[in-house]
Parts: structure tokens; C-alpha cells; sequence
């Protein structure tokens, strides 16, 4: 696979998790909470807090950044990957109990996605990686 195909190919899957996480901390942001009882709201299956919503916005707004500047896909996917498998593993920690006093409010649904989303992160951030590197060594062999 040449560097333009690798390039064009990561471009719709960072596109992809950008825009979900985008539309889940948009919508969040506009659920109203008053229908459910205090630490219930949510969106779909997902938690809907102000807090996630920041998170969810902010990434798909990096996201959406990286997709029009390509040579941010390795640095995005890399910061994604570390931050969602660290918020895995307290979406892990904070579902198995129940906190009246968490900020976040994870559930389940939400740990599944973020667990997805760290996975796809890690392949997106290994290929673009190697992608870079092989770029790099090519224009260096070429010097």
C-alpha cells in the first residue's frame, strides 16, 4: 500500500470518530436532564453530563481539524488513544459503582464506545506512524 492510499484511507476513519463523538457532545449539550432523575440522564444509551459533553466536543472538533490537515492524524490519534484508554479504565472503575458524587457519570454503553474508540485510535495511530517513518526514510534515501 503506497502512501497515498494509507493517507486516504485514514482520513474517512478519523472523519468517522470525530463526527460521532461531535454529534454526542452537541446533542449532550442540548438534552434536557429534568425528565430523569438526578444522575440517569442520558442520550440514547449514552451518559449525557457537562463534562463528557466537553470531551466529546472538544474531540470531534480535533478530529475534525486533523481530517482537513492530514499530518495531524498521527498526533491525534495518538492523544485519543492515550486519553480514552484512560478514561476506559475509570468508566470501568466508575460504572462498577455507584457514585452520587461522579462528575462523569459513565455508564456501560459509554465505556464500550470509548474502549472502540481507543482501539481504532491505536491502528490509526500504528499506520500513520509507519506511514510517516517510511515517507521519511524514503526522502532521506533519496538525499
Amino acid at each position: 500500500m503506497n502512501l497515498r492510499t494509507t493517507g486516504f484511507l485514514l482520513r474517512p476513519v478519523v472523519l468517522v470518530v470525530a463526527l460521532v463523538h461531535l454529534v454526542l457532545g452537541v446533542l449532550g449539550f442540548f438534552y434536557l436532564p429534568e425528565a430523569n432523575e438526578a444522575g440517569q440522564n442520558t442520550l440514547w444509551v449514552f451518559s449525557a453530563t457537562g463534562m463528557l459533553d466537553v470531551i466529546r466536543t472538544v474531540i470531534g472538533v480535533l478530529g475534525l481539524v486533523a481530517v482537513v490537515k492530514p499530518s495531524a492524524i498521527p498526533a491525534y490519534s495518538w492523544l485519543i488513544f492515550v486519553a480514552f484508554t484512560g478514561l476506559t479504565a475509570f468508566g470501568v472503575l466508575s460504572a462498577g459503582t455507584d457514585s452520587a458524587g461522579d462528575a462523569v457519570n459513565l455508564s456501560w454503553a459509554d465505556n464500550a464506545l470509548h474502549a472502540a474508540t481507543a482501539l481504532t485510535a491505536l491502528v490509526v495511530g500504528v499506520v500513520a506512524t509507519r506511514t510517516s517513518q517510511r515517507k521519511q526514510s524514503k526522502t532521506t534515501e533519496n538525499v
